[in-house]
């Protein structure tokens, strides 16, 4: 397990005014969201307005996740202060702004998986959870629906094995339907937590919209109504896996929950992996994935 570092690209932030062209985008949780230039470049700024201990110790520990990551996957954290944290300003919206426009093709959808896995097999060997995977906090750099289009955001509500302390130890942090049941009880830090979002994700590019319309019941253990999977029936066994209630009944890691989803892909006449996407993922998992299945490595299936 690598240990958590932080980067030495991260500027310290001195001075507000280097900020240009503020726009202020949204507040929530003491925290506003505007778009700025820096340095001549567009920037996104979060920014703490309130004197409150709990969220500024939010806003410090986000500020301490995003600093130690560095993956193509995931919005680099540029410069920070101990009250704004500054990142590239990506064109091309949310994906929760794309499902807006109705839901993804099976190609677009198994895509934009593709790319989240590809990031959270980074952030899982770094140690990190998320546990708010959505929709919302998807970035589709260019709008375009492609696994190398893919930017993961917002570190406030993860869980980083390496930090003295979990500041959200015990509590139920997360966003009702895309959450899993473990994290409604609190439990925090298990990899297969973000995996169950995942699921959800998927279900949600497919079907516009996440499989339990009463999500608090579902996580409460009060129904089981789950909508119809949706797509086609060569996903429906990961749909399934990934959405079971108990852990270990999910996928036991991001390179097995990628493993199913390439061997459904090569079902449906979808593009394998490359050799290099193998080799970069292998690096990612802490060994080679080659001839473990993964269609394209030359491995069995």
């Amino acid at each position: 397990m690598k240990h958590l570092t932080y980067s030495k690209a991260v500027q310290e932030l001195t001075h507000s005014q280097e900020l240009e062209s503020r726009t202020p985008l949204a507040e929530r949780g003491g925290v506003r969201s505007e778009a700025a230039r820096w340095r001549g470049q567009p920037v996104f700024v979060k920014t703490l307005m309130v004197d409150d201990p709990d969220a500024r110790a939010r806003f410090h520990h986000e500020g301490r996740v995003a600093a130690s990551l560095s993956h193509p996957g995931i919005v680099p954290l540029l410069a920070s202060s101990p009250t704004q944290l500054l990142f590239p300003f990506i064109e091309g919206g949310t994906l929760r702004e794309r499902l807006e426009g109705g839901p993804l093709s099976v190609e677009q959808a198994t895509e934009v998986t593709l790319g989240l896995l590809f990031g959270v097999m980074y952030l899982h060997g770094q140690g990190v959870t998320h546990q708010d995977l959505k929709p919302e906090n998807v970035l589709l750099a260019g709008g375009r629906a492609g696994r190398d289009a893919v930017r993961i955001i917002d570190f406030g509500m993860s869980h980083a094995r390496h930090l003295p302390l979990d500041i959200h130890s015990g509590t139920r942090m997360g966003t009702p339907h895309f959450m899993a049941p473990e994290q409604f009880y609190g439990m925090r830090g298990d990899a297969r937590s973000d995996l169950y979002s995942l699921g959800v994700l998927l279900f949600d590019c497919l079907a516009g919209m996440p499989p339990y319309q009463d999500a608090l019941g579902w996580l409460a253990g009060i129904h089981t109504n789950r909508a119809e999977l949706p797509g086609p029936d060569a996903l429906h066994p990961l749909l399934r896996c990934a959405l079971a209630r108990d852990p270990a009944q999910r996928p036991h890691s991001a390179p097995a929950m990628l493993r199913l989803l390439c061997l459904a892909r090569q079902e449906l006449g979808l593009s394998a992996l490359s050799c290099a996407e193998v080799a970069e993922l292998g690096a990612l998992a802490g060994g080679p994935l080659a001839g473990s299945g993964f269609p394209g490595d030359g491995g069995g299936p």
